[in-house]
């Protein structure tokens, strides 16, 4: 390559490219300019150009090819010199550096933690749980990499630091902790003949800074993007210095700072300066001799940018007096403060949302909006990840794929989610809730079965434990639950299902739910196999995410060959924790406009419109973590990096944006529903702006036009008010079958009169409520339960003792899915229950055996049209005079005689009423003489309906007005204008009848979501 630009001449090898400027498009332009790279595609072939990370080295290849003609061209070797920040490991050359390969992640950590397991069996004759000693190990892990980072740790000093100090009990005790640094490990190292794996880079750097002294390389050598952040960078650099054509290209560098700003720098290191000027320092460079990249803007709009942006990043010790810098900076613009302003914050908005979501919707329309501009791109630039993937799921509803570029957490894949489930599901098969998820996951294969087993047998309260009690459970099914709706080959399918799945467990041995500690690489063995085996093979292991979750387990099963024995629920925790911790990338194409980075990725890239989301303090810039075994003060004697180093960077990265043409920054008042405040850096530059122009700033920094925000709003409003002006909010549908209802029972008359509308969703609509997984055991399969005690109690030959109903209580609640626990602390009261009910049953009056359970209807003409009334009597007795007694069993409380004289409670009536007509089956028509409730609960009682001061009437009395009502009730619902309306008698509406969401009353009514009336 030709030196026509001198490029590599001068005292200096050091350049820098100013913040704003898409820094790898001009590095690749001035290189491709001065090599003639559109003449001579081999011009660059023999140059070595080291960048940060791999994306950088991918989109540096891409706009060398652009710089080139976009003809063929040989590209020169590009490297990648690794992020502070990055997990990637940073290459360095290791591979051509003669090393010997490098101990894995797995064997490293894994060494670690057996190291903190043998300090307290050896202090205090403990052996911690593998949990907490893998955590302790990867806090000691995070400590020695930033050690190696500060590279001159004198960890010998250590005691001595301690004995010199007045330490809290608990820092006394990590600094004998830290002994593992200082001495175990070494020794460790030592014994298995290792090298350092976290000094590994640093030795690899100095080889090849070794080699390149013996043997400079002639072609060009460039440490391009690098703020020094590392040891191994600043190594590389001054070696590349060194070299004939080597030079060193520094990101957005403050070549205008003063002697007075540099001190002010060197001792902040926050600052977004601070690492460049202190890389300078290490590499013997004066900043005055830093020369501007070739090209580069230097506009008095792109200077003005950068300048407030530096000054409004500076300590905020040294911005007491803003508007005296404001009047400096303006003058050496010659300018003054309020044009300075303007033109620095020509082309910058500040937008501050209600919350994060509405912020993601103003970044997508954003990101939108530009297609709407040919050749224009975009980048949303953000720390959340949450917030990135917000944004990316918005995109989606206009057609806009563009996945996050950092990817996503490998346990939100399809294949790491399939391994997170087996990895719970191995500890207990029968869990209701993961077993559906995993029948549903869309690896696995078609089991037939799996809709049927969701919705008729997993759910509602659990009465089973294993998978053959789940068996057992779906074969009882329709005598826990007379009413149940599925069908006897529904019934066949889903018990087949789970005798499918009980198979797959066998063969595998994965059922670890008795398993007490074993060998973790044992457990993860059998989850493997157990997502094989239930999975359409090959899937769980192909694409990226079955790759990385391939790595993920062979990394926990390396890992836990260090560790004792550890439970099964131990491991299952070790592999989300990891699982969380790794990304994948979507794997789909970039979108070739629009972007999301992440800072990481953000680095030495731009696009026409940078939109810098999540700008909140603790989340852009992040908040330093805690040190967990080294107190803070510490950390200077020994040599190590202050945390505060990574604001630093992120704040470089930060300015880096800042500074491009046209910029966007969102931050949210509230995250997470709490309030929030906004990033350090926002609120500097807004002081800073209205430092220079007063009120005018909230101007300067509006967008201009329409406002984002608002569009954000509007849309927000009009998706959660989709009904126009004018129209009820209260749902009243009137549409039903003609002739409809046909047949309702005694208990859903009651309903169609205190919530007509759940009746219409029912009956009309056929939405059946569905119960949840692992509820509580609710009312009505408690209620039914108990019915059945009660009716296997009146069987022949069943002794009729306390002890003997007290056991058909227990096993048939403990059927129906009331925990043992719960069974236990009841039993008293279910003794009392069962001592009140044998004296209140040997007082009754019977002619021959009372009928249990009995079936009972009406079938009738209403306006012409059929109408079958059913009902279920828990207890009929015929009285020696011939007349009946109609008995309802209640578990909770009755209703009252004044909710029956008003004709909202005609359960008992209209039974009463189809006892007369004959329609009870196996029983003849005969006078109701009483009506009866036994409550069955705590404070057991019996109560006779009409014997009251606020109901004075006979059975056949209340049958005779029920049966009228009726007639008028259906007659009614059957005209053609009558409206079902959402629970018009609230207060007589005792819980949600499951329909209450559907008909939205929380909206127009005022009611909670889970309930419609009184609890």
């Amino acid at each position: 390559m030709a030196d026509k630009a001198g490029l590599f001449s001068g005292a200096s090898r050091v350049y820098t490219i100013p913040p704003g400027t898409d820094f790898l498009r001009a590095l690749a332009g001035t290189l491709a300019r001065e090599a003639g790279l559109a003449e001579n595609p081999a011009a660059l072939a023999d140059a070595i150009i080291y960048v940060p990370n791999r994306r950088s080295a991918r989109v540096l290849a891409g706009v060398l090819y652009d710089a080139g003609g976009e003809k063929p061209i040989l590209p020169p070797d590009i490297r990648t010199l690794g992020d502070m920040e990055a997990d990637e490991t940073p290459s360095v050359d290791a591979a051509r550096s003669g090393l010997p390969p490098a101990m894995s992640p797995a064997r490293r950590l894994g060494a670690l933690t057996h190291l903190v397991q043998a300090f307290y069996e050896q202090a205090y004759g403990v052996t911690p749980p593998a949990a907490s000693a893998l955590a302790a190990a990867q806090e000691l892990s995070h400590l020695m990499e930033q050690a190696a980072l500060s590279e001159h740790v004198d960890w010998s000093s250590l005691p001595d630091l301690a004995g010199s100090a007045e330490l809290a009990k608990h820092w006394e005790q990590s600094v004998k902790f830290l002994k593992i640094i200082s001495e175990s490990w070494p020794e460790w190292l030592a014994e298995n003949g290792e090298s350092d794996p976290f000094l590994r880079d640093i030795a690899a750097a100095r080889i090849m800074a070794r080699r390149w002294a013996e043997d400079p390389p002639q072609a060009p050598v460039l440490i391009a993007g690098s703020t020094g952040a590392t040891p191994a960078g600043r190594i590389l650099m001054k070696a590349a210095m060194a070299l004939p054509q080597g030079l060193v290209v520094l990101p957005g560098l403050d070549i205008h700072a003063d002697e007075e700003a540099r001190s002010v720098i060197a001792g902040s290191v926050s600052h977004p300066q601070h690492i460049l000027f202190d890389t300078l320092r290490d590499l013997g460079v004066a900043p005055g001799d830093v020369r501007t990249w070739p090209g580069t803007d230097g506009a008095g709009k792109a200077e003005a940018r950068r300048r407030m942006i530096h000054e409004a990043l500076a300590p905020a010790e040294s911005t007491a007096d803003w508007r005296r810098t404001l009047d400096s900076l303006s003058a050496s613009l010659g300018t003054v403060k309020e044009a300075f302003a303007l033109s620095a914050l020509d082309g910058l908005t500040v937008i501050e949302a209600p919350d994060e979501a509405v912020e993601a919707e103003t970044a997508a329309l954003l990101l939108r909006q530009v297609m709407e501009q040919p050749g224009e791109t975009a980048a949303l630039v953000t720390q959340d990840a949450t917030l990135a993937r917000r944004v990316s799921g918005v995109l989606q509803r206009w057609g806009l794929d563009v996945p996050p570029s950092s990817g996503s957490p490998l346990g939100q894949t399809t294949a790491g989610s399939l391994i997170g489930l087996c990895a719970r599901w191995v500890l207990d098969p029968a869990e209701p809730v993961i077993l559906s998820a995993v029948l549903k996951h869309p690896f696995a294969r078609g089991f037939e079965g799996a809709d049927s087993l969701d919705r008729y047998f997993l759910r509602g309260a659990r009465n089973w434990q294993s998978l053959d009690d789940l068996a057992a459970s779906v074969r009882s099914r329709k005598e826990l639950d007379p009413y149940a709706s599925f069908s006897d080959e529904e019934q066949a399918v889903a018990e087949e299902l789970v005798e499918q799945i009980a198979i797959a467990f066998r063969e595998t041995e994965a059922d670890l739910s008795r398993e007490g500690p074993m060998p973790g690489r044992k457990i993860a063995e059998r989850i493997a196999a157990l997502a094989a085996r239930v999975s359409q093979t090959p899937f769980p292991w192909a694409g990226e995410d079955g790759r990385s979750a391939t790595a993920m387990m062979e990394h926990v099963a390396d890992l836990a060959d260090y560790l004792a024995p550890m439970p099964p629920h131990a491991f299952a925790e070790l592999i989300e924790a990891e699982a969380a911790g790794r990304t994948v990338s979507a794997g789909v194409a970039e979108h070739p406009r629009l972007a999301i980075w992440g800072p990481l990725e953000a680095r030495l890239q731009s696009a026409s419109h940078i939109i810098l989301a999540g700008l909140n303090e603790d989340v852009w810039p992040q908040r330093p973590p805690a040190d967990a075994f080294l107190p803070r003060r510490f950390r200077k004697d020994l040599g190590i990096s202050d945390p505060e180093d990574r604001v630093g960077l992120s704040a470089h990265d930060f300015a880096q944006l800042a500074c491009a043409p046209k910029v966007t920054m969102l931050h949210a008042l509230r995250r997470n529903d709490s309030p929030a405040v906004a990033s350090r850096w926002v609120w500097r530059l807004k002081t800073l702006a209205e430092g220079a122009l007063g009120s005018a700033a909230k101007d300067a920094l509006s967008p201009d036009g329409d406002s984002p925000l608002e569009w954000a709003l509007a849309l927000r409003d009009r998706g959660t008010n989709t009904l126009d002006k004018g129209f009820p909010v209260e749902p009243k549908p009137r549409r039903r079958p003609e002739g409809w209802p046909h047949k309702l029972s005694v208990t859903r008359i009651d309903t169609l009169q205190r919530d007509p509308y759940a009746i219409w969703a029912e009956q009309v609509l056929k939405l059946d409520r569905i119960e949840p997984m692992n509820a509580e055991l609710g009312p009505a399969p408690r209620g039914t339960a108990i019915h059945k005690a009660l009716e296997d109690f009146e069987d022949e030959g069943t002794a009729k003792t306390t002890e003997r109903l007290v056991s058909l209580l227990v096993s048939n609640l403990s059927a129906a899915g009331e925990p043992e626990a719960v069974l236990a602390a009841r039993r008293a009261v279910l003794e009392q229950m069962s001592d009140w009910y044998l004296g209140w049953r040997a007082e009754r009056r019977v002619d021959g055996k009372p009928k249990l359970e009995v079936k009972g209807r009406w079938d009738f003409d209403i306006s012409g049209a059929p109408f079958t009334l059913s009902a279920m009597a828990d207890r009929i007795e015929r009285q020696p005079d011939g007349s009946l007694v109609v008995i309802d069993f209640k578990t909770g409380s009755p209703p009252s005689d004044k909710e029956i004289a008003a004709e909202l409670s005609q359960q008992m009536p209209l039974q009463a009423l189809i006892a007369g007509k004959g329609g009870y089956k196996g029983i003849p028509a005969a006078s109701v003489s009483g009506l009866e409730y036994v409550a069955f609960k705590a404070k057991p009682d019996a109560r006779i309906v009409g014997q009251s001061r606020a109901l004075q009437a006979t059975p056949d009395e209340l049958a005779k007005t029920a049966e009228e009502g009726l007639l008028r009730l259906i007659a009614a619902y059957r005209e053609d204008n009558s409206a079902f309306l959402s629970a018009p008698r609230v207060q007589f509406v005792k819980y949600d009848n499951g329909y209450n969401r559907l008909a939205r009353r929380a909206e127009w009514a005022g009611d909670t979501e889970d309930g419609g009336g009184d609890e």
